[in-house]
């Protein structure tokens, strides 16, 4: 399942928009190869740097809907997975009543080509078809290199170009991190070959940004510049700006103490404790900072990095868009480096997580916070954005996993959080990998039946939040109060009778028609009520023996 659901408005952005090389529409009413078209298609687009393929809906863009792997859905990543090792996510949506099927086709990393299973070997889009790849794009592909700017040698950056305090501050993280006290009598060039910024070609760009002197940066790489702007509120200008020149391992602890000098601090109760959560998470703003050095592109020196704080969120950007290969919505599974040199240190260090883990940390953090989630809003092609939230929106969500977690005596992972936390806003899970665990816990409950289901969470997390009522209309009313609803209305109408939408108009949620269909033929059969005319335009009325 997909994490995030594709709305009624994007999907008719996408209808609005011609094909291309990353959008593709089959009317697919009950023909469309499960063993040849669809891997053909999806690997065509992940080649073709991802899209969306997507079936019900014709070229000429006529919503016909598709009985396409109906009821196998849930497998059909895996089978991709196995069949041309990309993990394709797929959506089911009904949009006016229609049956759409979305694959969300991320894009192949650089220089390797998506082998298909299908009729062609490697799949490429030419127009609205498909074909063989030709050679010149195999070539082409597999010569794809994504230099690695902070290894590159400076020319004229030599040792006495490098700042002794830098190097100290550096040298204390590492000790500590790797728990290793000699590290702090290494010499400034054993130390910088430990670490891979001085080879016997000289010093490289990694070297510059991190430890080089103030003066160097400002003649070779004057980009490599830090901008802090403080707005007490959303106006145009700030209320406090600094910037910083300077080697990245001089000025981190100054960076920090001037974003700590505007936090704000929010208490919250669990009974008789108290307990507080600040608005800037000291391990988040650092992952996210040493994130944004470590995959920000050098080549435009045009730009800085901006930290913009305000007391709704710190929002941290980043010149160069996302490297290729990912996205908003891969970035929690992606680990893709633009300066790898740069990252490397900085996990040497102890300033990001390994094996890409950094970002996971952030939306754990601001998770459990009970702040919401991070987003990136502001992204595009020259630029990323990563914007924290700063205020506590939920405390009792906070209280309500640190309980579940305590009383149960388990573990809760970063994706388990994260789907609870989609729960929370959206009352729907997305990952059916965890819906019986979660049951089980009795962290969430499931209410409605068919395409009407959804799930909330447990009526423990209401109770603590004080609004159990809230809880109360989640749920609903059950099926025989429903009925009761419509028997009293038709009562109350008498002889004039009542049409499906007065039905719909009495009750405080949405019923789907289905469900609304099926409530009136039990009552019908029961010979409660009975119906004169057809279709929507027929009216109900009650029974006389009622």
């Amino acid at each position: 399942m997909i994490k995030n659901q594709t709305t009624n408005e994007q999907l008719e952005l996408w209808i609005e928009m011609s094909e291309g090389l990353n959008l593709e529409f089959k009317k697919a009413k009950n023909n469309f190869n499960k063993k040849k078209d669809l891997p053909d298609y999806c690997a065509a687009l992940a080649n073709e740097g991802g899209g969306k393929l997507i079936l019900g809906i014709s070229n000429d863009r006529e919503i016909s809907g598709t009985k396409e792997f109906m009821g196998t859905i849930d497998t059909l990543s895996h089978e991709l997975l196995n069949s041309i090792s990309i993990r394709v996510d797929v959506e089911e949506k009904y949009y006016k009543e229609k049956r759409i099927l979305i694959f969300h086709i991320p894009s192949r990393s650089i220089g390797t080509i998506v082998k298909s299973t299908g009729n062609y070997k490697y799949p490429m889009r030419a127009g609205s078809s498909l074909v063989e790849m030709t050679q010149n794009k195999i070539k082409e592909i597999l010569n794809e290199v994504e230099l690695d700017f902070s290894s590159k040698i400076v020319n004229g950056f030599t040792l006495s170009d490098i700042d002794n305090e830098a190097i100290n501050n550096f040298k204390k993280l590492w000790a500590r991190k790797q728990n290793k006290e000699e590290y702090l009598t290494f010499s400034m060039e054993k130390t910088l070959r430990a670490i891979g910024v001085l080879t016997d070609e000289g010093l490289n760009n990694a070297g510059l940004i991190l430890f080089g002197k103030k003066e160097k940066i400002n003649k070779i790489i004057p980009g490599a510049e830090i901008i802090f702007e403080w707005r007490q509120s959303q106006k145009i200008r700030h209320d406090f700006r600094i910037d910083w020149r300077e080697p990245f391992f001089k000025i981190y602890n100054e960076i920090w103490d001037v974003i700590n000098a505007r936090n704000l601090r929010f208490p919250y109760h669990e009974g008789f404790i108290q307990r507080e959560v600040f608005a800037f998470n000291k391990e988040s703003v650092r992952e996210a900072l040493a994130n944004a050095i470590a995959h920000r592109d050098y080549n435009i020196q045009s730009a800085s990095i901006f930290i913009k704080v305000t007391p709704e969120k710190i929002s941290i950007q980043s010149p160069g868009g996302f490297i290729k290969g990912v996205n908003q919505e891969n970035i929690l599974e992606k680990s893709e480096w633009r300066n790898k040199r740069i990252a490397e240190i900085f996990q040497t260090a102890g300033l990001v997580e390994r094996s890409g883990q950094g970002m996971d940390m952030i939306f754990d953090n601001t998770i459990r916070e009970g702040k919401g989630m991070p987003d990136f809003l502001g992204t595009d092609n020259y630029s990323v954005v990563l914007n924290i939230p700063a205020k506590v929106k939920d405390e009792n969500f906070i209280i309500f996993l640190e309980k579940i977690i305590n009383q149960s005596q388990i573990a809760l992972s970063f994706e388990e959080i994260l789907e609870l936390e989609k729960i929370r806003e959206k009352q729907e899970i997305q990952n059916l990998e965890f819906r019986n665990k979660f049951l089980e816990l009795n962290l969430i409950e499931n209410i409605g039946k068919g395409r009407g289901s959804k799930y909330i969470l447990s009526s423990k997390y209401y109770e603590y939040e004080g609004k159990l009522w809230k809880h109360t209309q989640l749920v609903g009313a059950s099926r025989d109060e429903k009925k009761l609803l419509i028997l009293k209305h038709l009562k109350k109408v008498g002889k004039v009778g009542a049409q499906r939408s007065d039905f719909h108009n009495i009750f405080t949620e949405n019923i789907s028609k289905k469900e609304m269909d099926n409530i009136l033929q039990e009552l019908r059969r029961n010979d409660e009520i009975f119906a004169r005319g057809k279709g929507l335009s027929s009216y109900w009325f009650l029974n006389k023996f009622n």
